[in-house]
């Protein structure tokens, strides 16, 4: 992945470059938005509002507040999504001006010696174009469409019950925003990974033959060993432990760059990892036992849950994957450095094998919990073990309310 305009300019990346204008931190190219001031300060003052008028909102939006109990958890609920998405605004605002210029530079030196083949350049815009046009078909039509049902059809619906769910969802927007520039960055991070894991298998490749093939025996085998000459050139021509060390910087540039990732997103991917997960929890809660009314609410129920895993599995699996291929890396050296070969690359790949060992490559989320795959079947079941704990709290709030009528 560059920053370069070559690799970040065509047709297909202009959805990105819009969405990232209108509400990113960051631009296409890597600079500081200057928009981003406004909009980020929207953002502040429309969960500072929401936090205020959050009792009022949820007892106009059901119509009544007798039961007290069945309103403090939605009243916590609103108020908790709304000072997260603030938190998480504030938080990667702060972060960005301390480590972009740093992600940048790094990135457009690494470009400059090693630039991006027409392929990777080709998968970058796909998936970031793919990414971008998912997030805008998931979030704006269900949100406008239930902005304009409250607007014509709610019972109890005003202006401020209206500005509450416009607040609500442009903090939505706000953190669907931020995920985009952690995803599209993870996966220009991932393309660098898998480039250096292609020239290994090279390597790896080269170095079998040469084994399986001695010197001594190539004369009499030039069909078989076409395009390295000894044990030490890998299939470029160039001598093996040059090639090695070459591979060795770019990785390790490249696990710089995810320790960059980890200090900008690190408490943005924890706090909308959170918020995802609790508003899956609470709207399956929601709709199963009709709590927290609204026009139509049914409706949107499995749009709005599509949305929240949609984005849950594009943070996760784009993490993941880029940790995996990381770690990939440290297989082929091994098996590389098992083979036969001079003293000069042996070194390389041991000290290769040496600097993996001591910097990690995972990407976490504020230290708190590592994006893999084992982090889906935790979320799954901590969700259905809190899930079982809303029922409970249900049931109480019925006998509850049974005794007191009776």
């Amino acid at each position: 992945m560059a920053t370069t305009t070559n690799v970040r300019g065509g047709a297909l990346m202009w959805p990105t470059a819009c969405f990232w204008g209108a509400c990113g931190v960051f631009t296409l190219d890597m600079a500081y938005n200057q928009f981003d001031r406004w909009f980020s300060a929207s953002v502040l003052a429309s969960g500072v509002l929401n936090i205020a008028i959050t009792p009022w909102s949820v007892c106009v939006l059901d119509g009544w507040c007798d039961d007290h109990l069945s309103t403090t958890y939605r009243r916590l609920y609103t108020r908790f999504v709304a000072f997260t998405c603030l938190l998480s605004r504030a938080t990667i605002v702060y972060k960005v001006r301390g480590h972009l210029a740093d992600f940048r530079g790094r990135e457009e030196a690494y470009e400059r010696s090693w630039p991006s083949s027409g392929a990777h350049r080709r998968r970058y815009r796909a998936y970031a174009s793919s990414v971008v046009a998912a997030y805008l078909a998931l979030v704006v039509p269900i949100n406008l469409t239930r902005l304009y049902l409250l607007y014509r059809y709610e019972e109890y619906g005003d202006s401020m019950l209206l500005l509450f769910f416009f607040n609500m969802y442009l903090q939505n927007w706000s953190m669907c925003c931020l995920e985009t520039h952690f995803a599209l960055l993870c996966f220009g991070v991932y393309l660098k990974f898998r480039a250096i894991n292609d020239e290994l298998s090279a390597v790896r490749s080269d170095v079998m033959v040469s084994n399986r093939y001695p010197v001594a025996l190539r004369s009499s085998l030039p069909t078989l060993v076409t395009t390295a000459t000894s044990i030490l050139q890998d299939p470029c021509g160039r001598p093996m432990e040059a090639a090695v060390e070459e591979l060795r910087l770019r990785h390790g540039l490249t696990r710089e760059s995810v320790e960059q990732l980890n200090n900008m997103f690190g408490g943005q991917l924890a706090l909308s990892l959170i918020t995802l997960c609790i508003m899956i929890l609470f709207d399956i809660y929601n709709e199963a036992f009709h709590v927290g009314g609204g026009i139509s609410r049914s409706k949107f129920i499995f749009g709005w849950l599509l949305q929240y895993l949609f984005r849950f599995f594009v943070i996760v699996i784009t993490a993941h994957s880029t940790t995996q291929e990381g770690y990939k890396t440290k297989v082929l050296v091994t098996e590389i450095n098992n083979r036969h070969l001079n003293n000069n690359t042996k070194y390389e790949l041991q000290l290769f094998l040496k600097q993996m060992n001591h910097q990690s490559i995972d990407i976490t989320a504020c230290d708190c919990f590592t994006l893999n795959g084992r982090l889906v079947a935790s979320a799954i079941a901590v969700g259905t073990t809190y899930l079982f704990v809303l029922i409970q709290f249900h049931s109480e709030i019925t006998q509850f309310t049974d005794n007191k009528k009776s």
